[in-house]
């Protein structure tokens, strides 16, 4: 478990993995920049079981409350083999929790724990250019605009672009010792 102020992130209980697909698959849940192609429920449930068995490909942590009740998720995934780094996703599954710092925190706990018990030199976030709020997520955690992925993504009828952020290992160490 990863302490935050007012929640912690931790690994889905294998109970907990059926409700947490249903989550992932609501549309408030998806939000407006999501794709809205849905999880087939007992592919993502493999997904998530394999990803509690080794972290090599992703690794998924739950963002839950004080009372232990599932507010997001938070994760990592290698993007491609020959990069020495790693994509942070994340979503908050309902509107009542946006907004209110919680993100920026759990991606900002997320980055601290991958940099210091790996050797990660790269860490990135991409998210839609219309997604202000994870702009601002990304931002906040220091990660810095490296480009727009422009036709990258395909989600309701048309095209999307895509902005890309990262944080080296040596910028997230300024960070820290500032």
């Amino acid at each position: 478990m990863i302490p935050g102020s007012t929640f912690h992130l931790r690994y889905p209980r294998k109970e907990e993995i059926p409700h947490l697909v249903h989550l992932m698959n609501l549309p408030e849940a998806r939000g407006q920049f999501l794709p809205r192609e849905l999880f087939l429920p007992a592919v993502m449930e493999k997904r998530l079981m394999d990803a509690q068995e080794s972290r090599e490909h992703m690794e998924f942590f739950v963002i839950a409350d004080q009372a232990d009740q599932i507010l997001g998720r938070v994760f990592h995934f290698k993007t491609v083999p020959y990069f020495q780094s790693r994509e942070i996703g994340y979503s908050m599954f309902t509107d009542e929790v946006r907004g209110k710092g919680i993100m920026t925190e759990a991606v900002t706990l997320l980055r601290d724990y991958l940099f210091d018990t790996t050797l990660l030199n790269r860490l990135e976030i991409h998210m839609n250019t219309e997604n202000k709020a994870s702009e601002r997520v990304a931002v906040k955690c220091g990660f810095q605009l490296e480009g727009t992925a422009r036709g990258a993504v395909f989600d309701r009828g048309r095209y999307h672009d895509i902005l890309m952020y990262a944080l080296l290992r040596d910028e997230w160490k300024a960070l820290r010792d500032s």
